[in-house]
């Protein structure tokens, strides 16, 4: 092989690598900065639906999002009204609805299940504004 083919089969496996790495990038989100409101576990539950003229909050990775466009699951009697005005991080990466499991508290999860919360999150962040940050 020539030096010349040699150089042309490098630049295209580093071009190859380049798009793969601009793919990559481009399928993670960009990370949204957190808003400057502050807002405590023991704040966050009166935004539990039990008031109409509340909107429904819950939080995620210390990230508190708006899930009142989703009221008919948040709201009491909805599927995930335990989730509402709580931080459900290790029950969204559990995939549980065990009271136990709504908390903000992700020691000793596997990769497995914090991938789990990793795809929850896209989703919630992908649908409901971000308000809070969890203090």
């Amino acid at each position: 092989m020539s030096g010349e083919e040699e150089e042309e089969e490098t630049y295209a496996e580093e071009t190859e690598e380049d798009e793969t790495k601009k793919d990559e990038q481009a399928e993670q989100p960009a990370e949204e900065p957190l808003p400057d409101k502050e807002m405590t576990l023991e704040e966050l539950k009166e935004f539990d639906g039990s008031d109409p003229s509340k909107p429904i909050y819950l939080a995620i990775k210390g990230r508190v999002y708006d899930v009142t466009l989703g009221k008919d699951f948040y709201e009491p009697g909805g599927p995930y009204h335990l989730f509402a005005g709580k931080d459900c991080s290790r029950a969204l990466a559990k995939v549980s609805k065990i009271e136990s499991d709504i908390v903000g508290n992700l020691d000793g999860l596997d990769e497995r299940a914090l991938g789990v919360l990793g795809e929850w999150e896209k989703r919630y962040k992908a649908r409901y504004p971000l308000v809070a940050r969890l203090v």
